[in-house]
């Protein structure tokens, strides 16, 4: 056990040492808060990024083969599942290997995928989608994104930080989102309402809290790219 003159001569004494483990949390608090945000901002650029590439493989999926993909075979087969003529589901994760993309997020989960059927079959004449997009106003009414003669051809989308109906890359899912939420809308399997909204953590907002990203195609987009590629129907 050391003696009051053995720790002086270490330089401090036990108030002093208090002190200065004080100053040293204080200083800590801003630092360690500051890191999160960093790391925070930094999945989010990374999910954006992945949607983004997201959609461009989609397209050019599409501009090669005439169609949209299928769905992952599963969690753990990034395949589309597709049978030569049609999907065995057309709301799932995003084909990563049949894209060729990692297909995940910035928190290491699986990227959502839903596909209108009409647009995994080869393209005989462009149709409008089946997935409809809406976000809401301030007072939390719901504004359509998409209209009837633009409703989407494929939404893809991140469960956000939170990850709340969604699959890691391991193929584990994630704990489900709270019933009735935007959230939850968009991890319904088999829906075709989606909710792409600013980031919210009240859960008492309307339609919940929320954080997924979310992004899509529209029927003028694919119309460009076939066009611009020579393809169209």
């Amino acid at each position: 056990m050391s003696t009051p003159s053995a720790r002086q001569a270490a330089g401090f004494t036990l108030a002093e040492l208090a002190v200065v483990l004080l100053i040293l949390a204080l200083l800590a608090g801003p630092l360690t808060a500051g890191l999160s945000a960093r790391v925070a901002l930094q999945a989010e650029q990374r999910t954006d990024e992945a949607l983004a590439e997201a959609r461009d493989s989609l397209l050019g999926h599409l501009v090669r083969h005439n169609r949209l993909p299928c769905p992952a075979k599963s969690p753990t087969d990034g395949a589309e599942a597709y049978d030569g003529s049609q999907c065995a589901h057309h709301n799932g994760l995003l084909p990563w290997a049949t894209l060729g993309i990692r297909g995940e997020d910035g928190w290491s989960r699986r990227l959502r995928y839903a596909v209108t059927p009409a647009y995994t079959k080869p393209l005989a004449h462009l149709e409008d989608g089946k997935l409809e997009v809406f976000t809401r106003n301030l007072d939390g009414a719901e504004l359509s994104l998409t209209t009837t003669t633009g409703q989407s051809p494929a939404v893809i989308l991140s469960h956000g930080a939170n990850g709340l109906g969604a699959t890691h890359t391991d193929g584990s899912p994630q704990a489900s989102p709270i019933t009735g939420t935007d959230e939850a809308r968009n991890a319904t399997a088999n829906g075709t309402r989606f909710y792409s909204r600013t980031l919210s953590e009240n859960p008492g907002a309307p339609g919940g809290a929320f954080d997924d990203r979310v992004t899509w195609l529209s029927p003028n987009l694919v119309a460009y790219h076939l066009s611009s590629a020579g393809k169209l129907p």
